[in-house]
Formats: structure tokens, C-alpha cells, sequence
């Protein structure tokens, strides 16, 4: 917006009119570090005047002092400091820096126009440009200051809205002998001329890992957790709740396998560790054992709560058949509560924030209330303006639910800002604008938004905590946790879930996931052949390990999910190849009645006794025979011989089938084939043998008396 100058009078008016909206503007960038800024975004988006070319300099924003500007005091200095640096092949001999202003925003639609393409920046004043009176050289980098204050023309925030600024580099030399400019970045400040209702933000942190074992509990298939804890990835996310603890309320949400697995860490005894093949001293026993002490005394300052065990794709497991529960493995309870206490699982957060209709149901069956989904899983109103609030009712076949709506272009922001190594300064300023145009489109209501990081956040800890300090940190926003949320914040119907609104390319592989249900099937039918006490202490770590292999961590590192399921189906396969029938010497059996036995030996390599179930059948073809299944229970480290009882119906060679399995039919070990002899007449074949004589006699009979009648009447005839 293009503004004439004003006689100082005028000013003076102009002044006590944009006051309480300065004080409000200053307020919303209170929260906010003092952070760089990415490099400028390319002028062909900047400026559509200089779409024809890539920008020659690029501008970082390093710091802004002071960084609320007070506006009582109007003739303040406000301070730029910035990196200018010359990308191109071109020497200038000199440079100046100024500050533009564009249109006031007022609606979502046209804010998100301007956050993907930045608009056109008038400038006010061209005095406001100052001339740096030194070369910008070639393939090289400056740093500059910029000195404005709060009463300058180019500074005036004389609305409710959002006010985009551009901080502008011209520069001369080359083929130009006049100031050209060469680069820019955008800075987005939302400005309030009367106080709204406040937008409510909450925070939902993760503190999710991969898992790092497969079927055993204290055997680690690395190291690497350790080092995520100390000083890693892990430690980062931590000190991020304890940075803004009592300041923030946010929700943890935590995977229980990460638990367990830092609590088996600290034991006095330790853990272990595969690398290359050995089986090594796990070094992670005090790191572990350190960072659960520091999540404990978060317990009562946070609410916490638990995703499934190991975190599972539930989308993928539900499409394979497989069953979703919350209920975990007692000793896994045992040893987190120990570590840190019991906590609730009612949040359920899927991977992709996304569900189908199978997965919703399985879900809430499994006890959850609350789930977070993206808007587009949940798409209705989202063109409204201002976005609808953060809560939508969940209705699916197990009850009703709520669901805690992340809006898309926020969490892009989010993901920018606390990616890892990131200069999040103008981002902050995004995120700060996109929660604050809800209020500008309506502040005559309170609006509520749910932020969520990346569900493996790494981030720099001061970062991170002064984004969300900032967030609630102005006249316009405050800080709201989930469970008030869910109390008091009134539902916005947002129509049907999207079931589509995530490709199942994205899951864990299909073709994973049925390998999972044929080993739970080969688990299932083994326990059944197992005392209870026999099964715990040879199949105990099957159920955790089957979980982990569902763990949505495999969606982005397929090879480490199949290496688990490789492992639990080479586990689970020696155990049932480690009970099997012994396959004779050589030679025939020999049926010397119709009811003769068979006998066949089977051997339990395993430490704990097995019921089997011995079957001997026909081949393919082989007629009048069968054999009654018998159920034996097979000695630990022992061998025994087991009486099939056979039903012959027929005499002669010919060839058998003998199969060994769990009660319940899962094959154990090889079926053998037996050669056997058949020498005894059963009774059908008696029968038959019988009949066949009896008809012959009756033929013989029939012939004799033929014949003697034939001759007497020879004899009459003569």
C-alpha cells in the first residue's frame, strides 16, 4: 500500500491512532530467539517485476535488535542485523540494504498465496534505503546492519492483519551504473489494532524410536540407542519439555517399547548388544538409566501418554487381519512403571495421520478416545475462513471418539523450523502469522490449533522451545493442553474420514505383514503344544517381537523391518523343526492284520515337553487303508515311540505318509514316507473273497448240472 508522505502534524495523529496496534505487533514477536533466518527465497518469487531471472544475492536475517520494538517510544532504534551474500559471478562496487512493506492480509486464502509465493513490497520511502558505501565481491559474504524505528513510514502496522515486509539488497556494478536490486527475504508480522480473543495452541511431542530388538528382550540388535539418549536424538527431543515445562503444558506421546527398552538398559546386570555377528557389553546402562530419570520428573508437569507397543502401522496390520491392542505384556508393564510410572494410552496418533475405516474401528476398540489425524483425513471446512477449530467428532463401529485436526500448512512450518541444522527465523514468523490470521479473520471468537513436529523429531533444543514459547507467547495466543481441550473446546463436524487419504504404498509392505500373520499363526499353534509355564520360557518373546516388526518406523526403513521378520521367522521355524519324527532305518513295515500298529519314533530337541499329534495316511491312490491320529506328549531332550493304530482293507505293497504336528495342526519337523505291507485279508476283503467263492461254487454247480442234463437227453435220444 503506497502512503504519501504526512506533514509532521498529521504524524503526530497518525501516531496516537497506530498505537495500540504497534504495542500488539510488538507483543506477537515477544516470543521469539534471536535466530538466523534461511537464505532468501529466489526473487522470481519474491518480486514478480524480476521473475525473468535468479536472484544474485541471497539475505539472512542474524538478528534483530531490540527484537520487539517498543512502540511508546517512537524514535527507538531498530536494528538489522543480516548476511548478504553475492552467489553470483559479478563484483559490485557497492550495495544498499531497505525495508519494503506489502498489502495488509487479512484472510487465510490469500495468506497462504503469499507463504508460497511471496508478494509484490512497495517502496515507501526511497530515503530508507542506506547505502553501505562498500563492493559486495563476487562468490563472497557480508554481514550488514540496518537501523529503522517504529515511526518511520515503512515500519507503520496501521491495521488488523498480516503485514508481509521485505528486507531488500541493491546493488551496483556490472553493466548498470544505477542501484539495481539483486536479492530480498520476506518477513511476515501480524499486527492487531484492538486486543482479540485469544487463538488456544497445544502442543503433542513425540518421543518415539524405532525398536532396537527383535525377539529378545535383553539381547539388542545394536548400540545405537545409547548414543541417541546421550547426547543424540532422543536427548535433544527431551530437553525440549524440560526447557518449557511449567510454562507449556504439552502432551508427551511416548512408545512403551522405548520404555522397556531404557529400563532394560539400566538394569544393575546390563544388556548386550549384536555387532558383526558377536554378542558385545552394551555401554548405554547410565545414559539410559539418566534419561528416564529426567522423564520421570516431567511426570505431573506434562500429560503423558502411550502409543501402541512399538508403535505399530495400524493401518497395515489391520489390512493384513492382524489385531490392534493396548494391553502390554506384564513384565513390560512391570518394568515401566519401575522405570517411570503408569501412564494412560487413550491418544492414538497413526502414522500419516491417516486411517482407513478398518484401522479407526480397531483403534478405538483398543481404547482410544482421541486421534490425530491430518485435515486431509478430515477435510470438511477446510476453505472456510477462518479455519475451523482443532476438534472434530470421530464417529466409527466401536463408539464414538474425538479427533485433534492438524492443519497441513502449519505443520509444514513446524517441520521447517525444527528440522535439524535449520535457520528458522522467518519461518517462526510464518508460523506465528498462520496461527494469528484466525484471529484477524475473527476476533471476536477464540480459535483453537493443534501442533504437532515430526514423529522422529532431531532438533536444536533452544529452537524448538522458543517456537512454542512464541506461540503462546503474544496478546493473541495462549497456551491450552489436550485433556482441557477435549473438555472445552466445541467440536467441529468435519464431515466423513477420508479413508484414502494415505496410499498403502506408504505402509509397512503387505508382503511383511503376512509374513507376520503366518508366524503369529506358527506362535499360537505352538503355545498350544506347550505347558504354560513350558510356553513362556520358549515363546516369550515372540508377542513383543511380532510388535516391533509391525512398527511404523519400518514405513521409511523397510530393510531393518524385513531383518526382524527374518529373524522371528528363523526363530520360531528352528523351534518347530526342533520336535520331528524320526525317519526309519530302511527296510518295510509289515501289517499282519488288518488292525497292525505302526510304529514311529519322535524326537523333542527342545528343553520343555510337546504334545504332538502323530497321523499316518495313504498317498495319493492308496485305497482300504487309515490310521487313528494319536496325541502323545513328547519328553524334553528325549525321544519316544508312539503305536499308530492302522484299519488294512487291502493286501500288498504300497506307500504311507506320516506327519507330525501341534494339536491344533501346525506342521512340526518333515513328514517321513513309509513303505508298508499289507498280508492279512481284512474283513471286506474276506467278504469278498467269500462271495467270489461262493459264486464260482454256484458256476461250477450250475455247469455240472448243465451237463448231466445235456446227457440224459443224449441218452433219450437214442
Amino acid at each position: 500500500m503506497t502512503r504519501p508522505r504526512t506533514s509532521r502534524g498529521v504524524r503526530r495523529t497518525f501516531r496516537a491512532t497506530v498505537r495500540p496496534a504497534a504495542l500488539l505487533a510488538a507483543a506477537a514477536l515477544a516470543g521469539l530467539a534471536t535466530i538466523a533466518l534461511p537464505t532468501a527465497t529466489p526473487l522470481s518469487r519474491m518480486n514478480p517485476a524480476a521473475a525473468q531471472t535468479s536472484p544474485a544475492v541471497s539475505v539472512t536475517l542474524l538478528a534483530m535488535t531490540p527484537r520487539v520494538p517498543d512502540p511508546a517510544k517512537l524514535t527507538q532504534k531498530v536494528t538489522f542485523t543480516a548476511t548478504v551474500s553475492n552467489n553470483s559471478d559479478t563484483a559490485y562496487s557497492d550495495f544498499t540494504v531497505g525495508l519494503e512493506r506489502g498489502e495488509p492480509i487479512s484472510r487465510q486464502a490469500d495468506l497462504d498465496k503469499a507463504i508460497d509465493t511471496p508478494p509484490t513490497t512497495n517502496n515507501l520511502s526511497s530515503s530508507n534505503d542506506v547505502d553501505q558505501k562498500r563492493p559486495l565481491p563476487a562468490h563472497t559474504s557480508v554481514t550488514v546492519r540496518y537501523e529503522t524505528n517504529p515511526d518511520s513510514e515503512h515500519m507503520c502496522l496501521c491495521a488488523t492483519s498480516v503485514y508481509p515486509f521485505a528486507l531488500v539488497i541493491r546493488a551496483q556494478g556490472g553493466s548498470a551504473d544505477s542501484f539495481q536490486e539483486v536479492g530480498r527475504t520476506q518477513i511476515l508480522v501480524p499486527s492487531f489494532q484492538t486486543t482479540p480473543k485469544p487463538v488456544r495452541v497445544s502442543w503433542i511431542w513425540p518421543l518415539i524410536d524405532r525398536p532396537h530388538r527383535s525377539s529378545s528382550d535383553t539381547v539388542f540388535s545394536d548400540d545405537e540407542l545409547a548414543a541417541s539418549v546421550s547426547g543424540g536424538r532422543l536427548d535433544r527431543a527431551l530437553q525440549v519439555p524440560e526447557r518449557t515445562a511449567g510454562k507449556v503444558r504439552m502432551t508427551l506421546l511416548i512408545d512403551p517399547e522405548l520404555l522397556d527398552s531404557l529400563a532394560i538398559m539400566a538394569r544393575p546386570e546390563g544388556y548386550s548388544y549384536r555387532l558383526n555377528g558377536k554378542t558385545m557389553a552394551g555401554q548405554g546402562g547410565l545414559a539410559a538409566k539418566q534419561w528416564l530419570a529426567r522423564l520421570r520428573a516431567l511426570v505431573g508437569r506434562e500429560d503423558i501418554e502411550l502409543t501402541g507397543y512399538a508403535d505399530p502401522d495400524v493401518n497395515a496390520a489391520t489390512r493384513a487381519g492382524m489385531p490392534i491392542s493396548s494391553a502390554l505384556d506384564p513384565q513390560v508393564q512391570s518394568r515401566i512403571s519401575s522405570a517411570v510410572g503408569t501412564f494412560g494410552n487413550e491418544l492414538s496418533w497413526p502414522a500419516g495421520n491417516a486411517l482407513t475405516s478398518r484401522a479407526l474401528d480397531a483403534v478405538i476398540g483398543a481404547g482410544a478416545s482421541t486421534v490425530v489425524l491430518s485435515d486431509a483425513a478430515l477435510p470438511g471446512q477446510n476453505s472456510s475462513e477462518p479455519r475451523p477449530d482443532a476438534i472434530s467428532p470421530l464417529p466409527s463401529a466401536n463408539g464414538n471418539a474425538l479427533a485433534l485436526v492438524t492443519d497441513s500448512g502449519m505443520e509444514r512450518t513446524v517441520g521447517n523450523i525444527l528440522r535439524l541444522g535449520s535457520l528458522p527465523a522467518q519461518s517462526q514468523q510464518v508460523l506465528l502469522s498462520q496461527l494469528a490470521i484466525r484471529a484477524v479473520a475473527d476476533g471476536q471468537n477464540s480459535h483453537y490449533a493443534v501442533l504437532t513436529p515430526d514423529r522422529y523429531v532431531d532438533t536444536n533444543p533452544s529452537v524448538a522451545s522458543a517456537t512454542i514459547l512464541a506461540t503462546v507467547g503474544t496478546v493473541w495466543s495462549r497456551s491450552l493442553d489436550v485433556p482441557t481441550a477435549l473438555s472445552t473446546v466445541r467440536p467441529v463436524d468435519r464431515g466423513p474420514l477420508q479413508t484414502g487419504a494415505e496410499s498403502p504404498s506408504a505402509e509397512v509392505s503387505a508382503t511383511q505383514m503376512s509374513r507376520l500373520v503366518q508366524i503369529e499363526s506358527q506362535v499360537r499353534s505352538m503355545r498350544e503344544a506347550l505347558q504354560s509355564n513350558a510356553a513362556a520360557a520358549l515363546l516369550g518373546g515372540f508377542s513383543s517381537g511380532i510388535q516391533r516388526a509391525q512398527s511404523s518406523a519400518w514405513r521409511s526403513d523397510r530393510l531393518r523391518g524385513q531383518t526382524i521378520t527374518d529373524e522371528l521367522s528363523a526363530a520360531i521355524s528352528s523351534r518347530l523343526a526342533s520336535v520331528s519324527l524320526v525317519k526309519p532305518a530302511g527296510g518295510t513295515y509289515g501289517l499282519s492284520s488288518s488292525n497292525s500298529p505302526i510304529v514311529v519314533t519322535v524326537e523333542n530337541k527342545l528343553s520343555q515337553d510337546v504334545t504332538v499329534e502323530v497321523s499316518v495316511r495313504g498317498v495319493t491312490g492308496v485305497i482300504g487303508f487309515r490310521a487313528e491320529p494319536v496325541q502323545e506328549t513328547i519328553p524334553a531332550q528325549g525321544r519316544k515311540t508312539i503305536q499308530v493304530q492302522t484299519h488294512t482293507e487291502r493286501v500288498g505293497q504300497f506307500k504311507a505318509i506320516a506327519e507330525l504336528t501341534t494339536p491344533d495342526g501346525q506342521a512340526l519337523g518333515t513328514p517321513i514316507q513309509l513303505n508298508l505291507r499289507a498280508t492279512a485279508l481284512g474283513g471286506i476283503t474276506k467278504t469278498i473273497t467269500i462271495v467270489a467263492a461262493s459264486v464260482l461254487v454256484l458256476a461250477l454247480l450250475r455247469r455240472v448240472v448243465l451237463r448231466i442234463r445235456h446227457h440224459r437227453r443224449q441218452q433219450v435220444s437214442k
